[in-house]
Order: structure tokens, then C-alpha cells, then sequence
């Protein structure tokens, strides 16, 4: 007498799980980062275990003049001269990931640094045997600076991602047939990372990995304080959701002037 055949459940649970990991592509927009890259590129690209390290990373640089497209090329990620604007530059690296075959898209900001074992969390988070209701992650943030008020930033950063409004700080990765399907980034000059996560939350949960940290520059605070920097974000953001044009809203915006590594 033949055995009686398994449920789909259990069939699903005896399939064969793919050894292999996901092909992981970063993509960064950059203009006159010389000093911040080499730290995050060397991160990205000389680990010696394969599952924590990318597959691909490519540069979006928009005009440098510091010598960054000369420094990506040497420390073997591919340099994408692109127009200046962050959403132009991200749809370009993520078309040149697409291209490669990069099965997961982690999206940085050059002055971050992913912490040893954020990437393996990742793959480990979109693979074939990980949590299929999440096509989309987040990590958690840690800004590096020690005061208290940057434990709060980060803790309303996590938060907001949890909710589904990933900024580009806290290190977006997305299955690419999802970033497909949502129809990837558009060419905004500001707040291109809400405009794609307000898309991308319709489709699917997007969920913060606490054991996939991302040190980020605390610059851009420090330079111009953490309460005006703060208040202007938020500003700035009520305003785009008004539907005010970031085009508009760009000539608000003035990014800091330094370029220290985090």
C-alpha cells in the first residue's frame, strides 16, 4: 500500500533550502565623500566570509571633484557617473544592480558603517528560508556620538522604520522584484527615500533587524544642532506630505559642509 502524500505544508518544509546566498548589491549616492568611503567600501567589500560581505557595490557620484570616482574604482566597487540629485543617483545604482543580477538592494549613505554580521542579518531576513511575509528591512540605527539626545534620535528612527518610513539613514534593503513592483526610486532631489518606502509599505511589512546595526555620521547634527537640524527635517517633511514639491523644498535645505568619517 503507497504512502499517503504529504500535505503542501509539509512538501514546502522538505523542499531542499538553497545553499547558496542571496546576491547582494549596494547602492550609494555620493558627491566629494574621499573621506568617508574608504572605510564604509573596505566594510562592504573585504570581509572574508562571503555571507557577510555585498556581491556588488556601486558608487552613484554626482560631480565629485575630491578624487572619490578614482578611490571607488581602486577599492574594486564600480563608480556611476551620474546628474546631482539623490533620487537620480539612486536610480541609477539600483538600475546597475538590477542589471548585475543583485537579488537583494541595501541602499547607504557614504558617511554610514554597516556593523560586522549587519549584512549576513540581511540575507539571513530575505532568503529562502527566512520570514517570507518581509520583502523589505530596515536596520537599526546608532549614531556615532555619545550624548543622550542622539539615543533618542535613534530610538524615533527605529520607530518610524518599524511604521513602515524608512530615511535613507537607516539603510533600506528590498527584495528587487519588490523594487521593481514598486517601481523603484524617483528622480527627487529630496525625500526620494519616503516617497519609495510610502510605495514600498503598501506591498509589504518593512521591518528594523536590531541585529543589523548602522553606525551613522552624527555631521550633520553637530554642525548645525541637534534642535535646528531636527525641527527643519520634521518641517520639511509635513510640508513634502502636503504635497509641496521637493524641488521647492530643496532650496530649504542645506546639507553640512564637513566631511568627517563616522
Amino acid at each position: 500500500m503507497s504512502a499517503p502524500a504529504s500535505p503542501p505544508d509539509e512538501l514546502a518544509r522538505e523542499a531542499p533550502l538553497r545553499e547558496d546566498p542571496l546576491r547582494l548589491g549596494v547602492g550609494i549616492c555620493a558627491l566629494n565623500e574621499a573621506e568617508t568611503l574608504p572605510r564604509l567600501l573596505a566594510r562592504l567589500l573585504d570581509p572574508s566570509d562571503g555571507t557577510d560581505r555585498a556581491d556588488l557595490v556601486v558608487v552613484a557620484d554626482g560631480g565629485s571633484t575630491d578624487g572619490t570616482p578614482d578611490l571607488v574604482r581602486a577599492r574594486g566597487a564600480v563608480c556611476l557617473p551620474t546628474g546631482r540629485g539623490r533620487g537620480l543617483q539612486l536610480r541609477a545604482a539600483a538600475e546597475r544592480l538590477l542589471e548585475e543580477g543583485a537579488e537583494v538592494l541595501l541602499f547607504l549613505h557614504a558617511d554610514s558603517l554597516p556593523r560586522l554580521g549587519a549584512l549576513r542579518s540581511i540575507r539571513a531576513a530575505l532568503g529562502p528560508d527566512g520570514d517570507r511575509s518581509c520583502d523589505a528591512v530596515a536596520k537599526a540605527q546608532e549614531i556615532a556620538a555619545p550624548a543622550r539626545v542622539y539615543r533618542w534620535i535613534e530610538r524615533a528612527a527605529d520607530a518610524r522604520a518599524n511604521r513602515g518610513m524608512v530615511y535613507g539613514d537607516s539603510g533600506l534593503a528590498v527584495r528587487a522584484s519588490l523594487y521593481r513592483d514598486a517601481g523603484g526610486f524617483r528622480d527627487l532631489p529630496l525625500f526620494e527615500d519616503v516617497d519609495l518606502s510610502k510605495r514600498l509599505r503598501r506591498m509589504t511589512r518593512i521591518q528594523v533587524l536590531e541585529d543589523a546595526e548602522l553606525v551613522i555620521s552624527a555631521r550633520r547634527w553637530q554642525e548645525e544642532g541637534v534642535l535646528r537640524c531636527t525641527t527643519r527635517n520634521w518641517i520639511l517633511r509635513g510640508l513634502f506630505e502636503c504635497g509641496v514639491p521637493p524641488a521647492a523644498l530643496e532650496r530649504l535645505y542645506r546639507p553640512g559642509s564637513g566631511r568627517r568619517a563616522p
